[in-house]
């Protein structure tokens, strides 16, 4: 509880105030597309993925073979991109957001 006090020239007046603080919420990730195309020597891992939050960064790793946390690019709305040049595909793809929330798949 807080107590607020305001006063001008013609007197002042205060009044209690209670100020309710909510807990960060965990927003939710969702995959609209993965996807892995061979190319010549290598291949290219495709992955865009979308958050319900306005101010979330989400990140993308990978296991079999492994890729370190990375940034995904932002493409406006709360939709997020990567794309890794890598050999083999690998079997699973993890997108991890800074409020908390992840999504994990298999790779087709």
């Amino acid at each position: 509880m807080f107590r607020l006090v305001v006063s001008n020239s013609h007197g002042s007046s205060s009044d209690t105030v209670m100020i309710t603080v909510n807990p960060s919420q965990i927003d939710h990730i969702s995959f609209e597309e993965v996807d892995w195309q061979s190319g010549k020597g290598s291949g290219t891992l495709t992955v865009i993925a979308s958050t319900d939050s306005a101010v979330a960064q989400l990140f993308m790793s990978a296991t079999n073979p492994d890729i370190a946390l990375t940034p995904m690019t932002p493409l406006g709305a709360g939709r997020f991109q990567s794309l890794v040049t890598i050999r083999p595909a690998p079997e699973r793809v993890t997108v991890t957001s800074s409020l908390g929330g992840f999504a994990s798949t298999v790779v087709p």
